[in-house]
């Protein structure tokens, strides 16, 4: 059934994207250096020190999704995919699907408020919250979610464990999930309030990730920023499929990679590409790639006001991408044998990325269970 929605949809770019797309490149392939020369990024890293997320926020990118009312450019789903597949490409390492995208989502979602207002302002201008929802036993908890808050005089104090939230040891502001006597909400948590742990590390595409503990974690009375169930799902979704953009972008550049590679490497007195054997394989890996980006621009392309089939949607793009991420990467490495996994060359990094992004916001088999439970109801 997945397989069959791939033949209804297209990705050609209209003039704006187009335009977007060749702004953008242009920047990364200037200016961001490439993965293999990248110095490691600490534990704590602030996501707003980076002079490549000012640079964004100059060009407008971080307000790209965000209305125009709070200093956004009010660009649809379709834009930031087209962003987010240059992103893959060049193997971006800020944080802008879990910041920019996923807050700015979530913010747009909630009761409109000064406070949030505020905050979406912020995110166009280059300030950076981070949503802490993942839990030690779920990616992606709802009905299960186990972090509390309750009232404690003029404010809340919030009890709880966030795990693998992205920037998150260096992150300045976090939007904290929770749930209260109305069930799951939002909270705003500041970097510096009482009773927030946070430790960070490097995760498996070497961005910082971070475990966070709130004990007795007192914020203010105005924190709670809205309820969190319609608006955090409806969020995730766009994100999601945002994220399928970025690995079509990650495995389009593999892909190049080990066509370039079988094409120079000579084995019994010709290239490796010339090989039968060689050839279908890249064909195969073309046309996972191919069924995959069909899959995210139908996706991308919904009405975002029936919440109920992008759903549907983002989940079959995510499984597809999932599935043909695993077999462009294992096809990639082989291709280009023991060197494909290390360090020097850009294809191990693409493969650990687009590992990460599969586990990010549900895994491949969280979202085939998801999509057959919507598709069936």
């Amino acid at each position: 059934m997945i397989a069959k929605l791939a033949l209804e949809a297209a990705d050609d770019y209209d003039d704006d994207q187009r335009a977007l797309d060749d702004a953008v490149g242009r920047y990364l392939q200037e200016e961001y250096p490439p993965p293999a020369s990248r110095a490691a990024l600490p534990a704590d890293a602030d996501p707003e020190a980076s002079p490549h997320w000012r640079a964004f926020a100059g060009m407008g990118l971080l307000g790209l999704g965000l209305p125009a009312s709070a200093g956004g450019m009010d660009g649809g789903l379709g834009e930031l995919c087209v962003l987010m597949q240059r992103f893959g490409r060049h193997l971006v390492a800020e944080p802008y699907d879990a910041s920019a995208l996923l807050c700015g989502q979530l913010l747009s979602g909630l009761p409109d408020s000064e406070r949030t207002r505020a905050l979406l302002a912020g995110i166009a201008q280059g300030a950076a919250p981070l949503l802490a929802h993942a839990e030690p036993d779920s990616d992606w908890p709802m009905d299960g979610l186990r972090a509390t808050a309750r009232r404690e005089g003029d404010g809340w104090l919030l009890d709880g464990v966030k795990r693998r939230v992205p920037y998150g040891a260096g992150a300045r502001r976090l939007l904290v999930t929770a749930r209260d006597a109305e069930g799951p909400a939002v909270f705003l948590v500041e970097a510096g309030a009482a009773g927030l742990e946070r430790r960070g590390g490097a995760g498996l595409d070497g961005r910082p990730y971070a475990d966070i503990a709130l004990k007795n974690c007192r914020v203010g009375a105005d924190a709670r920023l809205g309820p969190a169930g319609a608006a955090l799902e409806q969020a995730a979704d766009a994100t999601r499929i945002a994220l399928c953009a970025e690995a079509l972008g990650a495995m389009q550049a593999l892909l190049d990679a080990t066509r370039d590679h079988v094409a120079a490497r000579r084995q019994f007195g010709q290239p490796l590409g010339r090989f039968q054997a060689v050839q279908h394989r890249l064909v195969d890996m073309l046309l996972a790639l191919e069924q995959a980006r069909s899959l995210t621009w139908l996706a991308a392309g919904t009405d975002p006001s029936d919440g109920r089939k992008r759903a549907r949607l983002a989940s079959a793009a995510k499984a597809s991408c999932g599935a043909a991420a695993r077999y462009i990467s294992q096809q990639g490495i082989q291709l280009h044998g023991g060197m494909g996994m290390t360090d020097e060359l850009a294809v191990g990094h693409y493969v650990k990325r687009l590992l990460a992004i599969e586990h990010t916001l549900g895994d491949t088999r969280h979202h085939l269970n998801r999509y057959q439970r919507l598709a069936t109801a």
